[in-house]
């Protein structure tokens, strides 16, 4: 059975939010460091910044993460050269692409023998806790399922086709939009391996190039089923509910925009280790200093609040009764697993 689209209850939250369960899903962006050799690599050699997050889940007891809905595009345009990467097969040692451009999907994440050293460890893709907790190709496509775009903050706009990085697009003004409603189809994987305070991963970007975004999105779990879980912000500015911030490259405060106080924050961290890491590579140093140098005045615009979800009215045929209905299949399938 494939999840029907637009997962989230989103018009359903806002009803019956105080009603449900206190179990949730939290959802939180974790910088990773990109090895010299793979940056390399996956710049072509250029010496383009190369970047890497990770969208996690932490999931109290009870709970377990079924699905999520986001959007993020990055800022482009002016000073900004920026791309999603996929990793391509050429950059897999001459072995085959292990990134889906229709679903996002990365086969290879965690493989027997993988190092950080591997171009193929940082594409952008969407994962489900069983791909992590038992790597296989099987596991993988078995578990994993894409539907379309989001339909977040402004509904009623989403397609059935998701929006992912292509293997093809690597370049300057491609690969800058992720637009995607994904889901453990089995709706059970998050085993106790992951119940309670543990994290696990069900997204990455990797960012070649100086830009950054506001990534908008939700996620449902298979006890609140009923419940959008808005993602936390993590900006230091006012952003609207279910946001968080991929920093532009050279902004330590998570303001949106690159100045002064980056400098020092560069210059009071120097030699250590947070506080003024630009490239998320462990340790705050000159090529901090340059990063701010270089996108200096540069910014993101803060998203506007889009379309209020509590004004819609769920009528028969909405994509709001659509949203209820996916989760009750999923929480049914989660029954009967």
């Amino acid at each position: 059975m494939r999840l029907v689209h637009a997962l989230g209850a989103a018009v359903a939250a806002t009803a019956l939010v105080g009603s449900v369960a206190k179990a949730t899903v939290t959802m939180s962006l974790v910088g990773v460091p990109v090895s010299s050799t793979a940056a390399n690599v996956i710049n072509g050699g250029t010496g383009a910044s190369v970047r890497t997050y990770q969208l996690k889940v932490t999931q109290t007891a009870g709970e377990k993460w079924d699905v999520g809905s986001m959007k993020v595009t990055l800022a482009s345009g002016g000073n900004y050269n920026s791309y999603f990467y996929a990793n391509t097969s050429a950059n897999n040692g001459g072995g085959p692409s292990v990134h889906s451009d229709t679903t996002g999907e990365n086969k290879s994440y965690l493989a027997p023998g993988q190092t950080n050293q591997n171009a193929s460890f940082y594409d952008t893709y969407v994962s489900t806790p069983a791909f992590q907790l038992s790597p296989t190709a099987g596991t993988a496509a078995s578990h994993l399922n894409v539907v379309g775009t989001s339909d977040f903050p402004n509904t009623g706009t989403a397609s059935n086709t998701a929006v992912v990085p292509q293997t093809t697009g690597n370049l300057a003004g491609s690969n800058q939009t992720l637009d995607i409603v994904w889901g453990d189809q089995a709706g059970t994987q998050a085993g106790t391996a992951t119940d309670g305070t543990a994290s696990y991963i069900v997204a990455q970007f990797t960012i070649v190039g100086n830009s950054g975004g506001f990534i908008r999105g939700y996620s449902g779990g298979s006890n609140a089923a009923n419940t959008a879980q808005f993602f936390a912000s993590n900006a230091s500015v006012a952003v609207p509910t279910g946001t968080m911030y991929i920093p532009i490259l050279g902004d330590t405060n998570n303001d949106a925009v690159v100045n002064f106080t980056d400098f020092v924050n560069v210059k009071n961290n120097f030699n250590g280790t947070s506080g003024g890491d630009t490239n998320n590579d462990g340790v705050v140093d000159f090529a901090d200093f340059v990063n701010v140098k270089n996108n200096f005045n540069n910014s993101v615009p803060v998203p506007a609040s889009g379309q209020a979800l509590g004004s819609l009215v769920p009528e028969p045929g909405s994509l709001a009764f659509l949203a209820m209905a996916g989760f009750a299949a999923l929480a049914r399938r989660r029954k009967t697993a």
